[in-house]
């Protein structure tokens, strides 16, 4: 006991000694230094705007829904509910897509019925649910992959297609 309140005691002297004070704000509960600042700049931007840019030697980058405008992505893709669109590569006869905001089980579940009823053939389907799914699918001149994995909250997926 006399040791926590001898450490006690040399904390306060401490703060006393750097004239430093400490306020607490009840409303969210931080705990700052007086003169320094306590919250952060608004306005800041959040996301990326959609770009596309051609890079020597014929390849693409883009980002946002433009991702889905590569030379190798059919415009008719199907895409999962929710999901967001957010980079895309293309070159040569490639073109890679990342999505995010959906689980690997629900992109899972979505391509299995979307590609069939697209016209594609699902030429192999592995999952462990809850972690990682892996779809090859063929058709219309194409063939890819679609693979997706979830960690914690953090979902994404990788589209590849690659021209015949």
């Amino acid at each position: 006991m006399g040791a926590i309140a001898a450490s006690c005691g040399l904390a306060v002297l401490l703060l006393g000694a750097c004239n430093a004070s400490v306020s607490t704000d009840g409303a969210t509960g931080s705990v700052s230094a007086s003169g320094l600042p306590t919250s952060l700049p608004t306005g800041l931007p959040t996301a990326l705007p959609s770009i596309s840019v051609s890079l020597p030697g014929g390849g693409e980058v883009a980002t946002g829904r433009d991702a889905l405008k590569a030379a190798n992505v059919p415009a008719d893709f199907p895409i999962p509910p929710g999901a967001k669109v957010e980079t895309g590569t293309s070159r040569n006869n490639e073109s890679t897509v990342t999505l995010t905001g959906v689980s690997d089980s629900a992109v899972a579940a979505f391509y299995r019925t979307a590609l069939p009823a697209a016209g594609y053939t699902i030429t192999s389907d592995n999952q462990i649910s809850g972690l990682v799914a892996s779809l090859g699918f063929e058709g219309h001149g194409l063939t890819g992959t679609i693979g997706a994995a979830g960690v914690g909250t953090t979902n994404g997926a990788i589209l590849t297609f690659r021209r015949k």
